[in-house]
C-alpha cells in the first residue's frame, strides 16, 4: 500500500500514519502544525497504518512533540520517502563469497526518511526524519581519511524472492564483479544512497538505483557506475526522488579495503 502522497487533513485533530517502526501525528491548527513522533527498535517491523483523521491522540510520554508556525492556515500535508544523507555500511548477516572472474548481485535493503510538509508551501518542510534510528560508523583506512556512514545488517539476497517487502526499506541492487585472480570475500558493502535515485514499482515497493562495483586485480578501489537499464530493477517504476547527491557514473570509489577485505 502506498503511504506517501497528499493528505487533506481536519483543523485542530490529529492524524496518524504508520510505516513500520515510525509512528506519526499531526495536527494543522491556525497558522501553526504540530507533529508527534515515535521510533520503535523493531527493524523488521511491517507495520502500515494510515489514518488522516485519527480518533486517538499521541501518547505525551511516548512521543516527541513539536510545534511549527506558518504564515497561513494550510490543512493539506505531503509525506514523502527520501534516501538518506549518508552512505551505509552494509554488513551480511551470514559471510558471502565471490570466486575469481565471477560476478553477483546481492539485494540489499537500507531504511528510507520521511519528509513532511505542507502540501502547497513553498519549502515549508515540517519534518525530514529517519524511519528508525540509525547507528553510525567509519568508513576509511583511518580517523582522519575517511567518511561517517550509517551501519546496518542485511540478508544480502541473492534472489529477489527471498526479499521480504517492507514499507520503510528501499531495496538496492548491487552488482558485483570479481576481475581479481583471488576469492573476494564479501564483509562489507557501501551502499552509496545519497548518489541515488529512489523509485516505486507498481505494487507499491521503494527501489533504489542498482549499483555496479567492479574489482580489478590487485587494487583496493572500484569503478562505480549505475547501470540504466539494469535486468535487476523492475521494468516499470515511478521516479520518487533524484539523488541528493549525484556522482558521475564511472568514478573510482574506495571500496574494497573495507568493502571486501
Amino acid at each position: 500500500m502506498k503511504w506517501w502522497g497528499k493528505y487533506t487533513l481536519t483543523k485542530n485533530r490529529w492524524a496518524h500514519w504508520r510505516v513500520g517502526p515510525f509512528s506519526l501525528y499531526a495536527k494543522p491548527k491556525d497558522r501553526e502544525w504540530h507533529v508527534a513522533i515515535w521510533q520503535n527498535t523493531d527493524a523488521q517491523d511491517s507495520s502500515l497504518l494510515l489514518d488522516a483523521a485519527s480518533a486517538t491522540e499521541p501518547d505525551a510520554e511516548t512521543y516527541s512533540f513539536s510545534r511549527y508556525a506558518i504564515g497561513s492556515s494550510e490543512t493539506e500535508l505531503e509525506l514523502k520517502p527520501r534516501l538518506g544523507d549518508r552512505p551505509f555500511i552494509v554488513s551480511p548477516e551470514q559471510p558471502l563469497f565471490l570466486l575469481a572472474g565471477q560476478e553477483s548481485v546481492l539485494y540489499v535493503s537500507t531504511i528510507v526518511w520521511i519528509q513532511a510538509g505542507v502540501a502547497n508551501g513553498d519549502g515549508n518542510v515540517l519534518l525530514d526524519a529517519p524511519t528508525i534510528r540509525r547507528s553510525d560508523t567509519w568508513f576509511g583506512d583511518n580517523t582522519r581519511q575517511g567518511e561517517l556512514c550509517y551501519s546496518t545488517k542485511t540478508s544480502a539476497r541473492t534472489e529477489l524472492g527471498d526479499v521480504q517487502p517492507r514499507p520503510h526499506r528501499a531495496v538496492t541492487p548491487v552488482e558485483i564483479r570479481n576481475d581479481g585472480a583471488g576469492i573476494l570475500p564479501i564483509e562489507q558493502l557501501r551502499v552509496p544512497v545519497p548518489a541515488l535515485s529512489l523509485y516505486s514499482d507498481d505494487n507499491d515497493q521503494l527501489w533504489t538505483d542498482a549499483v555496479c562495483f567492479v574489482r580489478q586485480e590487485g587494487e583496493d578501489s572500484a569503478a562505480m557506475t549505475t547501470p540504466e537499464p539494469s535486468a535487476h530493477l523492475p521494468g516499470k517504476r515511478t521516479l520518487i526522488e533524484k539523488p541528493r547527491v549525484p556522482v558521475e557514473t564511472g568514478t573510482i570509489v574506495k571500496a574494497f579495503s573495507k568493502l571486501l577485505s
